[in-house]
């Protein structure tokens, strides 16, 4: 982490490249808080995605043909194995120019029952994935505003955090 930034052209070109590589990701966190709103309302240092599982190969191709490089797994990081090879299901990639991918994966179910795939798994609201917003001027696809809310308890949130759900609530 530190104190690169991830500008919007750079998160927008990120989403469309992966989305390019047949890859299905969804923006969340500081930027999906942004593309709902369309608009940008603070500096982010990366670039927060949840990925379908059996779009990790693909992900991990396109990001490493890019020159991101594995900066570490989260806790919750449980590993899956996919045509004979393993790939993380929460970590974050990192460029040597600073840039950052935060991903975490999920399973979708034949109901559309949205679930992140770590060792502690748990579900989202149904309609998780059909959130729409815009970066940099680019239509995204990104979490729903009913998301990123359950997405944020839980657990001690920083002030830029709090200042993003408030925005959220007076959109």
């Amino acid at each position: 982490m530190g104190d690169s930034i991830m500008t919007a052209l750079d998160a927008a070109e990120l989403v469309l490249g992966l989305r390019n590589a047949g890859v299905r990701c969804w923006v969340m966190g500081g930027w999906g808080i942004d593309a709902l709103l369309r608009r940008e309302t603070r500096p982010h240092h990366d670039l927060d995605l949840l990925v379908r599982v059996e779009d990790l190969p693909a992900a991990n191709a396109w990001l490493r043909g890019e020159g991101f490089e594995r900066r570490y797994a989260w806790e919750e990081n449980q590993p899956v194995r996919i045509a004979k090879q393993v790939y993380d299901t929460a970590f974050v990639d990192g460029h040597e120019d600073g840039r950052e991918v935060d991903v975490h994966a999920v399973e979708v179910d034949v109901h559309t029952q949205v679930r992140l795939a770590t060792t502690d798994p748990w579900d989202l609201p149904a309609d998780t994935l059909t959130g729409v917003g815009v970066i940099n001027g680019r239509r995204v696809n990104c979490v729903t505003r009913a998301a990123q809310v359950m997405m944020h308890r839980g657990y001690d949130l920083p002030q830029k955090h709090r200042d993003d759900l408030s925005l959220l609530d007076g959109s």
